[in-house]
């Protein structure tokens, strides 16, 4: 029995079959999802065996990281990361030797580079510069498009990154999918290895991720579980391919196997006025009490759509001023947008109102994002501060660095604590003098390898990788978004290293997590929304996507909530932005 939960999160850590775990807004899923790992970990009985932690960002599986090292529990046995970093690193890396299309080697395509590709590609195909192609593919390996002219263009884009031996995220899942069905013997392998998935935000899991981890749990004929929490109200990513599965769909996923639905209603997060306001963009109809210490507490929930966008960061700097000057943390407080191109000239333009208050930004980092790349993998360990607290974390880093170069080199290395802390040791012996961040880096990177013996550069993957990482964080500081920013490395450790401060994110970037007070702005008919979810769409959609959206923003805050659909701008043909339908239809004077 756990400290201080209540029968129903009791109940989800004790079940010992396979779970799904609707969980509304501030029930402790993030709680019990890490309480629940930590008691299964203590149940291995082979060191061989692992458990997989699936989350829908890193920073979410950052989160399980840092909430099981608290434990002081052994994390040797636990892997975390995304559906496409579990299916890189155990099916695409080991055994992707099996597809022609990877048999002359690849790299992992660069976000901004597969940006400009599809850009071009739109060109080529006549799609409007403000649509978007979808390059995901169903198991048969059908694009799904509704037109075929943007079949027709992801079929090329795709065509054309594997000639240059690349592949993208989309790639990695369906590749994945082809392997593990072709070949048993792999799901055979990781069946044996791994005797739990966990999957966090179940809800925005797509079609062929259920499938890759159902193979798995099917092989393993009873000896591997599953574990699912989520919540259907906030399933925010259909666009990416989210599918909201009942238990029988899952169950026939995993072969048949059970699966239990339990449930989370209570909220310790909100003011029971929040919750009365985020209930009217529910779709479930669960009734969601608070029972947070301030449940009755009135706080402040304000909607304005009179202000104009040029006055927008001087309106926000005065509510921050305010929160702070009334005992809020700036930690807790949090701005969020629908999309980072405006975070981004908030962020710049607050940072000259604020000069004294740190932010958050994990969009903003210069940083490539991509989380595959060898080279950023490493990045990390350089960057990361040498506190005791992160020890446990670098050791985790280091681990998966020399696994991986076992894996792409062949480097003969037996990998455990020792050879861990050895290439630990090597990190903390470099030193250059070089203040330049990419230079810095460089010179870091090449340290170690004379260190460790061994030529980087005869690996061609490791080459590649070398060129990706280097030529897209170059491509980032020449973007408009971080042209401005210091390009020192010591500003850049910063940024890696800011975990408090004013968090500044996407709607999308704050699944999970809760803040005294939000302000969000940028709520207009086109952004939130976007145009995709409403152009030739049936006027349902746009509802749908707009409630789960508002869902998700409101029920971020503990306390306060400032909503902004400001004015003042305007879409390519002149015309004003509408403020959000389903806003419009609030009379907040109630709430």
């Amino acid at each position: 029995m756990y400290i201080n939960l209540n029968p129903l999160q009791q109940a989800a850590i004790d079940e010992e079959e396979n779970a799904l775990v609707l969980a509304c807004p501030g029930s402790g899923k993030t709680r019990i999802l890490t309480l629940k790992i930590a008691n299964e970990l203590e149940k291995l009985n082979k060191r061989t065996h692992r458990i997989a932690a699936l989350t829908f960002t890193n920073r979410a599986a950052d989160e399980i990281d840092k909430r099981i090292n608290s434990m002081s529990i052994d994390v040797n046995q636990l892997w975390t990361g995304t559906i496409h970093s579990f299916c890189l690193q155990w099916i695409i890396r080991p055994y992707g030797i099996y597809l022609p299309e990877l048999q002359r080697g690849y790299s992992i395509l660069d976000e901004l580079k597969a940006q400009d590709l599809k850009e071009t590609f739109k060109s080529k195909f006549d799609i409007p510069r403000f649509n978007d192609f979808i390059t995901r593919r169903d198991k048969n390996g059908d694009y799904i498009n509704s037109e075929e002219k943007y079949n027709n263009a992801a079929k090329a884009y795709h065509k054309f990154i594997l000639e240059n031996k690349l592949i993208d995220f989309d790639l990695i899942l369906y590749f994945s999918y082809n392997l593990i069905k072709k070949h048993p013997k792999i799901s055979r392998n990781l069946s044996n290895i791994f005797k739990y998935f966990f999957i966090d935000e179940y809800q925005d899991t797509q079609d062929l991720q259920y499938a890759i981890v159902g193979k798995i749990i099917k092989a393993a004929e009873g000896k591997c579980k599953i574990f699912l929490v989520g919540d259907p109200d906030q399933a925010i990513f259909k666009s990416l391919g989210g599918i909201v599965k009942d238990p029988m769909e899952i169950s026939e996923d995993i072969g048949g196997y059970s699966i239990k639905q339990l449930g989370l209603s209570n909220n310790y997060r909100s003011t029971q006025r929040l919750i009365n306001l985020y209930s009217n963009f529910q779709s479930t109809g669960l009734v969601i009490e608070s029972l947070a210490d301030y449940c009755n507490e009135e706080g402040i929930v304000k909607f304005d759509e009179n202000t104009h966008k040029d006055n927008l960061v001087d309106r926000i700097a005065e509510i921050i001023k305010k929160e702070i000057s009334d005992g809020v943390s700036p930690n807790d407080i949090c701005i969020l947008a629908p999309q980072w191109s405006f975070l981004s000239a908030m962020a710049r333009r607050l940072k000259a109102n604020l000069p004294y208050i740190e932010l958050d930004a994990p969009g903003l980092t210069p940083l490539p994002r991509d989380r595959d790349n060898f080279w950023f993998k490493l990045a990390r360990i350089f960057l990361i501060t040498k506190e005791p607290n992160k020890y446990l974390v670098r050791m985790k880093w280091a681990r998966e660095i020399l696994e991986e170069l076992v894996t792409v080199s062949g480097i003969m290395i037996e990998v455990n604590n020792d050879t861990c802390r050895i290439f630990l040791k090597k990190i903390n012996s470099t030193d250059t003098k070089e203040e330049n961040a990419i230079e810095y880096l460089k010179e870091s990177f090449k340290y170690l390898f004379e260190k460790l013996k061994f030529d980087y550069s005869s690996s061609e993957l490791l080459k590649e990788q070398w060129d990706n990482f280097f030529n897209g964080l170059r491509q980032r500081y020449e973007s408009p978004d971080f042209r401005d920013i210091p390009k020192d490395i010591n500003y850049m450790k910063r940024m890696f290293n800011t975990k408090e401060g004013l968090v500044i994110n996407t709607c999308q970037g704050v699944k999970g997590e809760e803040f005294h007070t939000v302000i969000a702005f940028g709520l207009l008919r086109g952004y939130l929304p976007h145009w995709n979810q409403i152009i030739n769409q049936p006027i349902t959609n746009e509802i749908e996507e707009s409630n789960k959206l508002l869902y998700v923003i409101c029920s971020r805050a503990k306390k306060n909530l400032y909503l902004f659909a400001e004015n003042g701008r305007t879409t390519v043909k002149r015309r004003p932005y509408e403020v959000n339908k389903q806003l419009s239809t609030i009379n907040f004077m109630n709430i």
